[in-house]
């Protein structure tokens, strides 16, 4: 049965790549692991900035540097400690949030108490060369007082350079298990957020993804993170493609090499105008520990 997911259009709004990232404190653990500001903007959930004061963080600020002046809309935050379910109950959550612009502006924005992304919006675009989140309230955790953020994405003005898909449709979508594997986390720019088959029957050959854009569209080229692409332990311990297949509206197809690599791979491939493409895999690379074929990110590009 195939699975559909709507997209909404901020998906893939287009974000500012940081500049750098300060903080007002970090945690550091027993084991010596540092959770420092940069974490936020390193594009894994399981890495989360934790404040290090002696209290639950109020005051607390991350800072966000945007290496000049841009014009952003809002934020997108995963608010708390995500590296699992049980981890992001235990661990403070932000409840209410200041928001200060290099001008000096400030708004003020209450987090939802769920484990989903935030969508932030401003009241108008900022033109601002940074963005300073500050906690003035928080949602207790169950067992440590610390409060943080796992990742913060700022988006831009301007509209993404990826053709956004009005639904995206896979062949099969792993259950649930603490975490989530749905095919809207093929662009949501975060490396260990993933899409994986849930074939108990097979290892992700001919399993497929069909990117259906609405209308009669321009697409040339793949971007592509093969795996579990949060490092390379994950990598190696699930299934990834080698190799697939495009199927375009036209009827017409072409076949791709799939590089077994963590690292981001843009495909390309003669231009189409098409409504849909289907990215059906041929050969997968078996894992060391899970019989599940996943994919981090995939996107088309013009």
């Amino acid at each position: 049965m195939s699975i559909a997911v709507l997209f909404v259009a901020s998906a893939l709004a287009a974000t500012v790549k940081p500049a750098g990232v300060e903080s007002s404190s970090y945690l550091v653990s027993k084991q010596g692991e540092a959770f420092e500001g940069k974490r936020v903007v390193d594009g894994k959930l399981d890495n989360v900035w934790l404040e290090g004061a002696d209290s639950s963080g109020l005051g607390s600020w991350v800072q966000i540097d945007l290496g000049g002046e841009k014009t952003i809309t809002g934020l997108k935050i995963w608010n708390g400690y995500w590296i699992s379910p049980d981890f992001w109950t235990r661990h403070n959550r932000a409840k209410e949030i200041e928001v200060e612009f290099s001008d000096g502006s400030k708004e003020t924005f209450t987090l939802a108490d769920e484990m989903k992304a935030d969508m932030v919006r401003f009241s108008s675009p900022k033109a601002t060369s940074s963005v300073k989140l500050k906690f003035k309230s928080v949602y207790r955790g169950s067992t440590f007082n610390d409060t943080g953020f796992s990742e913060i994405q700022v988006l831009d003005a301007k509209p993404s350079a990826h053709v956004v898909p009005v639904t995206t449709t896979a062949s099969s979508v792993l259950v649930e298990d603490g975490s989530t594997y749905g095919t809207n986390q093929l662009s949501d720019g975060l490396v260990d957020s993933l899409w994986c088959e849930g074939n108990a029957d097979g290892d992700g050959t001919s399993e497929s993804i069909t990117f259906d854009f609405g209308a009669a569209t321009q697409v040339s080229r793949l971007k592509l993170r093969n795996g579990s692409a949060g490092n390379f332990k994950a990598f190696m311990a699930a299934n990834r493609a080698k190799a697939g297949k495009l199927s375009f509206s036209d009827g017409s197809t072409v076949d791709i090499a799939i590089k077994p690599s963590l690292m981001e791979q843009t495909i390309a491939f003669a231009s189409k105008q098409t409504t849909l493409v289907t990215l059906t895999f041929t050969d997968v690379i078996k894992g060391a520990r899970y019989n599940d074929l996943c994919i981090a990110e995939a996107y088309f590009l013009p």
